[in-house]
């Protein structure tokens, strides 16, 4: 599977950028590709979370997929798998770095075997789905650093 890395250091608690990214409400914020997200499960937060979504890959591909909150590691670690669709996995961790978060973003994907593509046209999709989690990681950067934190 392919697989996209990046890190953002951002001015926030660690704690207000672990909820803001663990709340799947706030997706469409800052991950664009994400459309008509809606939770199937009755967790609502946390481990045992499940969502139905859309994925909008590059300008005219739409992928239905199903993610399951599958790793919840309070301020440190989210992790979201699909179980159905596209098959995916997106790790969001939070590191304090003394008065900032350090953000790391992992997004492995695979194209389904039924995507008829050609080659080139695989290439430039992916291209498009990472160039897509880069500018939603300064979204997210840019987001975080606007508001202000949570009280204690």
């Amino acid at each position: 599977m392919p697989a996209i890395k990046r890190r953002a250091s951002v001015t926030s608690r660690v704690d207000d950028a672990f909820e803001y990214v663990a709340e799947w409400r706030n997706f469409s914020n800052y991950i664009p590709m994400f459309v008509d997200i809606e939770a199937t499960s009755l967790v609502q937060y946390g481990p045992g979370t499940s969502l139905d979504l859309t994925m909008l890959l590059g300008n005219k591909v739409q992928m239905k997929t199903t993610l399951d909150i599958v790793d919840f590691l309070k301020n440190e670690r989210v992790v979201f798998k699909s179980s159905q669709g596209i098959r995916t996995k997106t790790t969001w961790g939070f590191k304090d770095i003394g008065g900032k978060v350090l953000i790391t973003l992992d997004f492995e994907f695979e194209m389904p075997a039924t995507m008829n593509i050609r080659e080139d046209e695989k290439l430039a999709l992916s291209r498009s789905i990472e160039d897509a989690w880069g500018k939603s990681l300064d979204m997210l950067k840019w987001i975080l650093e606007s508001k202000p934190p949570s009280a204690d």
